[in-house]
């Protein structure tokens, strides 16, 4: 019985195993001088840098034949099977095997010109090491997981976005931008399936297909959506220290009636901004939002980055969902006590500005750098594909309740509903003063785990190693820091921010890359045909023209 075979009964026996070489089976080994393929060649090079050593498969696919002659080349360390070979060739391969072990030595273990072939071990020397699953991860906590990774800075601009489409066409769009990401997605963790080796994240799939130059594309654009989200919460994070500030110094000052107040809670940042100075002389020059605020933040933030692991803010990662529970709390008390504000005309209404809401969307809905990461230690892998479905269910009717609520209940011309929401409220509104406050702590604490991810990702694509060296720390920390500080002050427009960071990595990671390897994997199975590809070269268009449309059209800050 071959290698395969005994994995397979294995597999029936204990549900999970490995199979590996013994050193006492190292030394009566058998190699093989038949040729493969070239495109089979081609498909074993791609996976030499991550799949096992010596994994029976490979070397019997090496082989030509049945799994019989496998057998009858095959010798065990048992007695009675040392007459299939005379000893002088056992010694032979021995000393080969020996060569080529010594020869793997050489080199760094990234240079795999002198590894040692697949096909060096025959299959029957594997035993077959029963294990139990590591996944302890229940569906539950799996969809959680999903949703949570998914609620962003996007629930705030949803209103917007909606606003920027035209309400029953916005809705639409959600929907479909839900499913078209969540087919690309599960995409994503079906590109797993054909690897004989451990994925941990998805530029390693990447990295299998289109070598070590798409393994750069995936991890450069990772990277480009970490600085997007950081940048969007850095411009949040100013405008609520600012308006919290302004809220406690009002309070605190009360009877000097400190600030321009307004008689109503709600306001149009077009015509009234929220973000009043107050009259104090002097307190315009210190507590200013597009100059000091900025810089006192990041005097605050910068000390958080430097540490070199990020478990400290890991315990606050429940702050996320409870701020996203506070905020919905937040619209269904404005939007039942502003009742029903919108007219037919504009609900049907179609705007030539919906890019503007595809763009948000595509990184609304952005998990695909982190799909195969979140469902790794489910506990039925068996349902990865429904949990990810109901995870995206959850997130679509997430947005859409934020997003309906609010543009259909918002009292003044929909045209005054901001990119941030919490910016049509009063800052002297108490629910909206707590949201801020709740937000920007919630905030200050992932905005570190946000650094540490893309600081770490970037120096180990360079330097081999998540902590080179604190002076590279530090100097990858600043920079980030001045871009993010720039931005707010001269360009804070989270929903341009949102939807132009969110349409470019969207094409990549979205609709380029899955759509991609999938191709890929089916031309190596030798099952591509035309309609997959008419179907992914679309959806790859369409990403295109995303990412165009936001450079052509100009919607409302």
């Amino acid at each position: 019985m071959s290698a395969d075979q005994n994995c397979n009964r294995g597999a029936a026996d204990y549900g999970s195993f490995s199979c590996t070489p013994t050193d006492a089976r190292l030394s009566q080994s058998v190699g093989t001088n038949q040729e493969v393929s070239l495109s089979q060649d081609k498909f074993l090079r791609r996976s030499s840098s991550r799949k096992p050593l010596m994994h029976p498969r490979w070397y019997s696919e090496s082989l030509s034949g049945s799994t019989d002659q496998i057998v009858d080349v095959a010798i065990a360390s048992d007695d009675e099977n040392e007459s299939l070979l005379p000893k002088r060739e056992l010694n032979d391969i021995s000393i080969t095997f020996s060569r080529h072990k010594y020869y793997s030595k050489l080199v760094d273990p990234s240079d795999t010109r002198l590894r040692i072939p697949d096909h060096v071990l025959p299959s029957s020397f594997f035993y077959i090491i029963p294990t139990k699953t590591t996944g302890k991860q229940s569906s539950v906590v799996t969809i959680f997981a999903i949703w949570n990774t998914m609620m962003g800075t996007s629930l705030l601009s949803m209103p917007w976005g909606l606003g920027q489409a035209g309400f029953l066409f916005g809705i639409l769009l959600i929907l479909l931008s839900a499913m078209l990401t969540l087919y690309t997605a599960f995409r994503v963790l079906q590109s797993t399936n054909t690897l004989d080796f451990e994925a941990f994240e998805f530029s390693d799939v990447v990295s299998f297909y289109l070598g070590r130059y798409g393994e750069w594309v995936a991890i450069t654009f990772s990277l480009v959506t970490f600085l997007g989200g950081m940048i969007v919460y850095w411009v949040l994070m100013t405008n609520f220290l600012f308006t919290s500030g302004i809220f406690i110094f009002d309070k605190a000052h009360s009877s000097n009636i400190s600030m321009d107040k307004n008689t109503s809670e709600v306001l149009c940042p077009h015509v009234t901004p929220t973000t009043n100075n107050t009259n104090i002389e002097g307190v315009n020059d210190m507590w200013n939002i597009s100059f000091t605020v900025p810089i006192y933040l990041a005097v605050l933030v910068f000390p958080l980055l430097n540490f070199k692991s990020p478990t400290f803010f890991t315990k606050f990662n429940c702050l996320g969902t409870l701020s996203v529970f506070f905020l919905l709390a937040l619209v269904i008390t404005k939007s039942i006590k502003w009742g029903w504000n919108i007219e037919h005309s504009e609900i049907t209404e179609f705007r030539i500005t919906f890019p503007a809401l595809t763009g948000m969307l595509s990184l609304a809905f952005f998990l695909h750098n982190a799909a195969i990461t979140i469902v790794k230690n489910n506990q039925h892998p068996e349902n990865n594909v429904r949990d990810l479905s109901i995870g995206y269910l959850l997130t679509a009717v997430t947005y859409l309740s934020v997003g309906i609520l609010f543009y259909a209940s918002f009292p003044l011309p929909k045209s005054c509903i901001s990119s941030n929401l919490l910016q049509n409220l009063s800052v002297s509104d108490p629910f909206a003063a707590g949201a801020r406050v709740f937000l920007l702590f919630q905030m200050i604490t992932v905005f570190p785990l946000l650094a540490y991810m893309f600081r770490a990702n970037a120096l180990y694509a360079l330097f081999q190693t998540a902590w080179p060296g604190r002076r590279h720390v530090l100097l990858t920390n600043f920079g980030v820091l001045v871009v993010c500080v720039l931005i707010a002050m001269f360009y804070p427009h989270i929903g341009d921010i949102i939807r132009y960071s969110g349409s470019l990595c969207g094409l990549v990671y979205i609709f380029c890359l899955p759509s991609v390897v999938y191709m890929l994997s089916l031309k190596i199975r030798n099952k591509l045909t035309l309609p997959p590809i008419i179907i992914h070269v679309c959806i790859i268009l369409l990403g295109v023209l995303n990412f165009i449309a936001q450079f052509v059209i100009t919607p409302s800050k």
